[in-house]
């Protein structure tokens, strides 16, 4: 079996020859290109992609955090120093007193923290009135500007009379 050239070939028109050929030659360098160049380098692109998701969430975060950062320091602000103890308990004393309840001794541990290092307080709070006026007491702890919580709640009844004993917990820096 013989392979026939195209009849265009077989004559004497070398300038169809020629172009023909040139053709040829640019189909194989374009091949060429693309196997060395593009297919290497959309191999690496998913690579790229995945790094600069991976650089935009970076950066996203980023911002993020810089624009919570004053809310945090702030949020320091309102913690309250270990010698701003008394001073958060007389706050609560008052606001009792002012709703008709009575107070017993409040008693706290202060534990032992070194400078700006938080510690978590908690202390008990032992109150005696009306009913409607402890739970009026719980509302103002709970939606006071303080970082105060309700760790605990115990109530006992006793004629007519609420006894309270709840435990809030705080946080408190070092001296």
């Amino acid at each position: 079996m013989r392979i026939q050239a195209p009849v265009w070939l077989k004559g004497s028109n070398k300038s169809l020859r020629t172009v023909a050929l040139i053709f040829v030659g640019l189909v194989l360098a374009d091949l060429l290109v693309y196997f060395m160049l593009v297919v290497p380098s959309s191999s690496g692109l998913a690579a790229r992609e995945a790094k600069y998701a991976e650089f935009r969430k970076r950066h996203a975060e980023a911002v993020l955090f810089k624009k919570q950062k004053p809310l945090f320091t702030g949020i320091m602000a309102g913690i309250p120093a270990q010698k701003d103890m008394p001073l958060l308990v007389k706050e609560f004393v008052q606001t009792a007193r002012r709703l008709n309840l009575s107070v017993a001794a409040v008693n706290y541990d202060m534990p032992k923290r070194g400078s700006g290092e938080l510690a978590m307080l908690a202390f008990s709070f032992p109150a005696e009135g009306r009913y409607p006026d402890i739970k009026r007491f719980i509302y103002e702890v709970e939606t006071s500007d303080r970082l105060v919580g309700v760790q605990d709640l115990k109530l006992e009844s006793d004629t007519g009379r609420v006894k309270m004993n709840v435990k809030l917990m705080t946080y408190v820096k070092g001296r």
